[in-house]
């Protein structure tokens, strides 16, 4: 999902799954934590959060996995603090199946969100989507407890997590900054005609957009959201500068 593979560290953790090698970074869960801590977050409700992190940037991940696989290649994925990655040294570099890739992790979740509204719906729970800053609108199980005591139980933690990480990430994976799966497939959009000029308008379309979500995040009191896209669009406008430096 970003950037690049941090380097090992003892406190790895290591497993297969699919055939697929899987390296936890111990910023992972550091970064999960923190990102779960926030408001008036309980132990058990922020473990829940961590837990539906872990299983939602892996499906993410595998998504990506799945097709690189599907293209000849041997991937390898890697969690650490920024998100996931999965990376692939010897896949189709064709831009029909690297668009594919870049879409099937965002796809992978839509569809393990798709999976908890059917779920939801044969229970007679859900009610629908809304249009806002947070488009998930759904009854919870335990109305009363959440009267009696403000906080969700762990079933409703859990729907409500993975809704809101595998939608809401979702979208936001999808815009086109770089290195952001959206940026990613309008680097190669962008380049089918014209490839150095291609690069050029995906970097100024990766800067514009992230400063528009890192303004509306700000308006909205989105603080981390807001600090996170600016970050982008700043790494954005850098990698642009060099870019054209180095062609002039």
């Amino acid at each position: 999902m970003l950037i690049a593979e941090p380097p090992p560290t003892p406190a790895d953790l290591h497993f297969r799954l699919f055939g697929v090698p899987v390296r936890v970074h111990p910023f992972f869960w550091i970064m999960s934590l923190l990102l779960g801590l926030g408001g008036k977050a309980d132990p058990v409700n922020t473990l829940i959060w961590v837990a539906v992190v872990f299983v939602s940037v892996l499906v993410h991940e595998m998504g990506h996995a799945f097709l690189q696989h599907w293209y000849g290649g041997h991937p390898r994925i890697t969690l650490y603090s920024f998100g996931g990655l999965a990376a692939c040294d010897d896949c189709d570099r064709s831009p029909r199946a690297q668009i594919l890739i870049s879409l099937a992790g965002p796809m992978a979740g839509f569809l393990l969100a798709a999976l908890v509204v059917l779920l939801l719906a044969a229970a007679g729970r859900f009610v629908g989507f809304r249009l806002s800053w947070n488009p998930i609108a759904w009854r919870l199980f335990d109305i009363e407890h959440i009267r009696q005591f403000g906080e969700l139980v762990a079933r409703d933690a859990i729907i409500s997590d993975l809704l809101w990480v595998n939608i809401s990430w979702g979208i936001l994976n999808l815009l086109p900054i770089y290195p952001l799966d959206g940026g990613r497939i309008a680097r190669e959009l962008f380049t089918l005609g014209n490839p150095r000029r291609g690069i050029i308008s995906s970097l100024w379309l990766s800067v514009i957009a992230a400063g528009g979500v890192a303004v509306y995040a700000f308006t909205q009191h989105e603080t981390y959201l807001a600090i996170m896209f600016g970050l982008l669009g700043y790494g954005s406008y850098q990698t642009l500068r060099a870019y054209e430096q180095h062609w002039r």
